[in-house]
This record gives structure tokens, sequence and C-alpha cells, in this order.
């Protein structure tokens, strides 16, 4: 008997223990598979359902001109939507509320609908429990501010269910101009331009916000705040100059339409410092001309005649010629091998000096010069257009530069007989027109060759962080003499050889057309790549530019097809730009200027009015609206121009008192502080920039 209850009792036990192990085997199974099996369905629910940081992006810094204009600006730019369920919104207050709000919305944000609409829609999605109703796409930072200020929405986010969520847009004031040399950073595409090189320095550091996330996928804010403010970026100081740039662009658009051609690119360069001016590359488009790709840059193309001044310096370096040396060019028609080569143009000439030859661009001439002192030495040659740094990058600050070709006749399948009287004239090798401009403006400086340079300085909120000074890459490329020889003969291509045709009697200039075949290695129609390069004012370079146009119709001669373009460029220097004429009159009106009367000054149009009448100073007033510039255009008065100041951007008060100056700043909703004492002399903030409440410091000296 006690035996069977004891047998009954394991039986249980036993029944237990194994109801316990496999619960706890279905119980691990169920981990495993909600572990292996099912996890990413799993945590996609918790994902969907929890609280989440999400990064909140930063505010990228400007990209500027070297005057303060800007190129590329963050604009903020918000979505409003409306939280029509908030937990905190009572039934009372939206009912009181909502008629008013939807007129002041059909009145000031969207008036697709009429205000009874708009409070009808506002109805039905609270009826429906919309957490996140989207009433406008994008409203600018001050509409925002004044949607802030509607009935029911200036109870906040949680009472009045507003919801704004900032973006950041890049803006472009100069829309087309220099678009490319700005560049662009953009999801799934690989950063270009200044954007893109300088992109550690402007893009910042982003912030991070609490969100919570609802069905739908959708992260609603949990308040107006980051959690993690978001660092700004820093702002990059170029050297280009809009004039230029405006200037440029629009005269290679208009020989672009005239010719047909397929593409053009136009840089203009400080001769002395390397800073670029202007870069213009347009491509033909659906729409015209635009710029798509920076071939300024990143096109290593055969340069043409533009070479020949590469290899008349080579054979004045090494002591083979004199510019009045005399060459046979045989009437313009030779050969070499089985191959025939003549000039351009017929022009009958047998004997002529070798500088006559350079400026009338002879095929002939530099061949057979070339051929006779460096054929038994090829490499000579080489090693010598090598040290004009011919073969080498510029490492200009854009990341793309194309490497330029620059053959060695050491190289099997490479070198031919024909190689080095071709490459004299600008076949066979290969450079971007950059790299073209830059020896042209060695020699405008006297042999010094510097490094192109596109930024000058980074700041933030307008404190320079780091400047980037002139760079020498190499202190003389040949000799004085040399040089001085090479500039004669330049200028002498323009007073009366194949650029004599757009001379001016108003200033100098000195340069070299190029026209150089395409595609005839090929078998291919020949089309043909137009240029121009040159410098001004031709006795003291202040400018280098080239112009280089492709596959032009309509002519392809250098001399009429890009020579125009630098000629625009060079009338609007010398009409427009101080430093290029020293002054006219040196006797000054003294009657006049005995009056010490400041030029320059900024202030309130109606306070320089009231202290000329008072002061008995002659005045003129040539604009109209609130504020002006003072300036002595005539020596017999002064003058009141315009002072522009575009309303919600950050404005212009450099040259004003500090009273104007508080005033403008304040009045844009600035937050202003002020060092030293006197006018205006520098802004941390540049000019232009959108005005949403920043800090800006003034210097006054």
């Amino acid at each position: 008997m006690a035996e069977a209850r004891k047998n009954e009792l394991l039986m249980k036990a036993y029944l237990v223990l194994g109801l316990v192990l496999l619960l706890a085997l279905a119980i691990l199974g169920k981990v495993m598979i909600i572990q292996w099996v099912e996890g990413d369905k799993w945590r996609a629910m918790a994902e969907k359902s929890q609280l989440k940081y999400v990064p909140v992006e930063a505010e990228k810094g400007s990209i500027i001109t070297e005057s303060g204009a800007i190129l590329a600006s963050s604009v903020a730019t918000y979505e409003l939507r409306m939280d029509l369920n908030s937990s905190a919104m009572t039934e009372a207050d939206f009912q009181q509320n909502v008629d008013s709000l939807g007129w002041y919305i059909s009145h000031f944000v969207d008036g697709s609908l009429s205000a009874r609409g708009w409070a009808q829609k506002l109805r039905s999605r609270r009826k429906a429990r919309d957490r996140y109703f989207r009433i406008h796409p994008k409203l600018s930072v001050e509409k925002a501010e004044l949607v802030k200020t509607f009935p029911l929405f200036r109870k906040g986010q949680f009472k009045g269910g507003i919801i704004l969520l900032e973006r950041l847009e890049r803006e472009r004031p100069f829309d087309g101009l220099a678009s490319r040399t700005v560049g662009s950073i953009r999801k799934g595409a690989k950063p270009v331009g200044l954007e893109g090189k300088y992109q550690s320095v402007i893009c910042g550091e982003d912030g991070m916000r609490l969100m919570q996330r609802l069905p739908g996928d959708i992260l609603l804010p949990i308040n107006d705040l980051t959690e993690i403010a978001p660092k700004p970026g820093k702002d990059i100081v170029t050297t280009l100059d809009m004039g230029m740039q405006d200037i440029a662009h629009h005269a290679l658009s208009k020989a672009l339409s005239t010719h047909q051609a397929e593409s053009g690119v136009a840089i203009v360069m400080d001769v002395e410092t390397g800073f670029i001016r202007a870069m213009v590359n347009l491509d033909k488009s659906k729409n015209g001309y635009a710029e798509i790709y920076n071939h300024a840059i990143g096109s290593a193309v055969e340069p043409g005649s533009v070479f020949k001044l590469a290899s008349f310096m080579a054979l004045l370096e090494d002591g083979y010629v004199k510019p009045d040396d005399l060459i046979d060019l045989e009437k313009g028609e030779t050969k070499f091998y089985k191959n025939t080569l003549k000039d351009a143009h017929y022009h009958g000439i047998d004997t002529t000096t070798v500088s006559h030859a350079f400026e009338i661009s002879s095929n002939v001439g530099i061949a057979k010069l070339v051929q006779r002192y460096y054929g038994a030495q090829p490499e000579a040659f080489i090693k010598r257009l090598k040290s004009f740094g011919i073969g080498e990058i510029t490492e200009v600050d854009l990341a793309g530069e194309a490497h330029p070709i620059l053959k060695e006749p050491t190289k099997k399948g490479l070198w031919s007989g024909i190689t080095l009287p071709w490459m004299s004239m600008g076949y066979e090798v290969e450079m971007t027109p950059l790299q073209i401009l830059n020896l042209y403006a060695a020699v405008a400086n006297g042999g010094k060759m510097m490094k192109p340079k596109l930024v000058s300085e980074i700041q933030r909120q307008g404190e320079p962080l780091k400047q980037f000074h002139p760079e020498v890459l190499d202190r003389r490329i040949a000799s004085a003499k040399v040089i001085r020889q090479m500039r004669s003969m330049l200028e002498g291509v323009v007073t009366q050889g194949t650029a004599s045709r757009m001379a001016t009697p108003l200033y100098s200039f000195a340069g070299k057309t190029g026209t150089a075949q395409i595609g005839y290695q090929h078998g291919k129609d020949v089309a043909y790549r137009s240029s121009f390069v040159g410098y001004f004012p031709a006795d003291e370079p202040r400018y280098a530019a080239i112009i280089v146009v492709t596959d032009p119709h309509n002519g392809y001669y250098g001399s009429e097809v890009a020579l125009p373009v630098f000629r625009e460029i060079s009338d609007y220097c010398f009409s427009s730009r101080e430093e290029m004429f020293a002054p006219l009159h040196q006797e000054e009106d003294k009657e006049f200027l005995a009056l010490n009367i400041p030029q320059w000054e900024v202030g309130h149009r109606d306070d320089f009015h009231r202290i000329c009448m008072e002061a008995g100073v002659p005045k003129q007033d040539n604009g109209e609206g609130e504020w002006s510039v003072s300036k002595i255009e005539a020596e017999d008065r002064l003058h009141f121009l315009n002072r522009i100041l575009p309303n919600n951007q950050v404005p212009n008060v450099i040259g004003m008192g500090l009273r104007d100056a508080l005033y403008l700043l304040e009045n844009s909703g600035l937050k202003v502080d002020v060092v030293g004492v006197g006018k205006v002399r520098r802004q941390s903030v540049p000019a232009g920039k959108p005005a949403h409440g920043q800090y800006v410091r003034i210097y006054l000296e």
C-alpha cells in the first residue's frame, strides 16, 4: 500500500516536472523565434512606438565674394502642420478659436480655401484625430513668426497644436553666375565646386532633437527646442569679383550663341596674386547655355597656337634664336616626312623675323625652328617646357583638376617623327585652360608663377579664422631678358599680328590667338577650338584672361570668336575700375576741396540735406529712398547716391555712424554688439545674409 502510494506520488512529480520542462522548452523556443526569426519585425514595431533622437541639420556657412556679396547661403523655411489631437488642447479652446484661425490661414498663409473652408477642414481633421495635418509646405522665417501669433496657435505646440518643422535650403542670390565654381552638395551625387572642396568647413555639426514616432512613420517633435544644438558652419570668402564674373558670363554666352558653339570657358586672374576673379563654364543645354561642367580645371585638351608661347620661350631661353633672327616660312607650307604642314592663312611670306613669325602665328615657322634645334635632342625640349611649369597641375583649391599630358620621347609608342614639330604648335600635348592661363600670367608677372586660388579666407560670423595668402610656385620660370622679349612679342600680336583687328587706342593689351583642330587624328569631321589668352595693361599687367570656345560655327578663328570676349572683359575693367588708370587730372579744385568734405559717408538722406544746407555745401541728389551715400562726382558739388537695403536681409551698415547702424540692425531683428568708436568699418555677419535674429558685432574706427 505504501509502495503504491509512493509510486503514485513519483508519477505525479515526474508529470509535473515534464510539464515544467516542456513549458520551459516552449518558452525557450518562442524566445529563439522572436530573437532570430521574428526579430526584425518586433524591433521595427518597437522602433515605431518609441521616442527617438533624430539629427537636426546645422546651418551651412555662406560662400561670399571678396567684396562681401553672398554667392550661396542657407535659408530657413518652415513646414506648417497642426496636431489636432493634442491632449492639452481643450475642446472649448478649439471651438472658440477655429473660425478665427481659419480666417487668418486663408488671408495670410493659403488663400486656396476660404476662411469657412479652412475652419471646416480643421474641424474635419480634429474629428479624424489627425496629429500631423499639413497646412503649408514652405513658410519664410517672417511668415513663420507671424503664424505663431494666430488665434489658437499663440497658445503653443501643446495647447494650440502648432507644429513648425524647420528646413534649411541653399539659396544663390546670383542664380547661375559661377554656379559650377560654387558647386553643390547633394545626396547621391558627388560633391562638386567650392561646396564640395570645403564641405567639412561649411557644413558645421548637426544637433539632435527628441521626436515621437506616430503611426504612419510620422515623427512628431516633443518640444520646440533641440536637445543638442547644431553648430553652424564657417563662411568661406572667395577671390571672385562679381562684376568681372557677370561681364565674363554674359560676353561668353553671347559669343557662344552667335557662333552656335558647344561650350566655352572664360577665366580672369590677378597676375600678381594668382587670385581668380572670374571663372565661367558654359555648355549648350535645352534652354540655351548653362554651367554644367567645370571645363576650366577639369578638361585637359590640345591648346593649339596659344602653346607657341612656350615653344618660342624655350628657343629663346636656350639661346638658339633671337627675336630679330630670320626664318624662311616657305610661303606658309612645308613638309615633315609625308605630312604637309600649312599656316592657317595664306600670307606669301618667304623670309621674316622670328618675332614676326610669332605675331602672325606661323605653324611652319615654329615647327621648323623646334625641329631644327631639338630634333636630335627632343628630351631637351621637354625638359625646358617642364622648367616653365608645363606638365604639372596648378593645385588650385578645387577638386577635379585634370592632369596635363606632356609626352616623353623615351616612351615607345607615344613618340613619332612628327611629334616634336606638332607639339611645338600645341598638338600632342594637353592642358586645361587654367594651366595655360597660369603660364601667361607668369610671363605677365615678370616670370613669377603664382598658385591660382579661389578662396582667400575662412570666417565665422565675420571673424577671420584662417587666411590664404598669395603663394609662389616658381620665382622665375625664365630669365628676365627672355620674359621681356616674350612680352614684346605678345604685344606685337595685338599691334601688328593676328589680334590687330581688335586693338584699341584707349589702352594696351597683349596676348596670343589660337585655333586648334579637333578630331583630326581620328579621321572625323574637323571641328575647331578657338582661344585667346592675354593680359592688360600691356606695360603694367594687372589681370590675365583666357577665353576658349569649343566647336564654334559661323567662324572659328580665335581672333573672331574668342578675342571679342576678352575685349569685353578688358573694356569693362578699364571703364569701371579705378586701379586701371592713374588720375587724369592731378590739379584739384582748391576752392571746393578746401571745404575738406568727406565722401563715401553713409547716412539718412534727410540728414545729408540738412547738413549741406547749414554748411553751404553744393549738392546734387541722384537718388531716392531713406538712405544714401555721399560722393564727390564732380569738382563743384557733393552727390547723394542710393544705399539699397533689402527687406529681411542683414543690412550693409559699413560707413554709418553708430546711431544709424543700430537703428537699421535692431529694426531688422538682430542682436547687436559694438566694438570701438567712430564709423562702422566692419560687421561680423555679411550684408545680404538672411536676417533671423542672429547676433551681429560691428567694429567702429
